[in-house]
């Protein structure tokens, strides 16, 4: 599968997840609730095939509570969204520093071919 092919699925497999909105590519404006994926690696496998890493970022809302309720209320379902496209090896709660104000996000680490 292409990377554009694996991204397209990621962000679909990430709109089936409740309170979550995927998109191929980080939105103009994004908003809580919004995910997408990032390339981070492409490790050589058998033959001439390449894994690839993802880090899928989806932004929290501002709050640190809310931050934390939402990620205790959909990790889970999250991970069971991405499932079909790709093994998820680590979720983590992030600070982005884009502009004037920080970000929380929960960064996904996850694996697909």
């Amino acid at each position: 599968m292409s990377l554009a092919g694996a991204r397209n699925d990621i962000e679909a497999a990430l709109s089936t997840a409740p309170g979550v909105k995927g998109y191929a590519y980080r939105p103009i404006t994004p908003r809580p609730g919004d995910g997408w994926p990032l390339l981070s690696a492409l490790d050589r496998a058998d033959g001439l095939a390449f894994t690839a890493t993802w880090r899928v970022l989806v932004l929290l809302p501002q709050d640190e509570r809310a931050a934390s309720d939402w990620i205790d209320a959909h990790h889970e379902e999250l991970v069971d969204a991405l499932l079909p496209v790709g093994f998820v090896d680590r979720l983590e709660p992030v600070v982005l520093t884009a502009g004037p104000a920080d970000q929380y996000a929960l960064q996904i680490t996850m694996r697909g071919e």
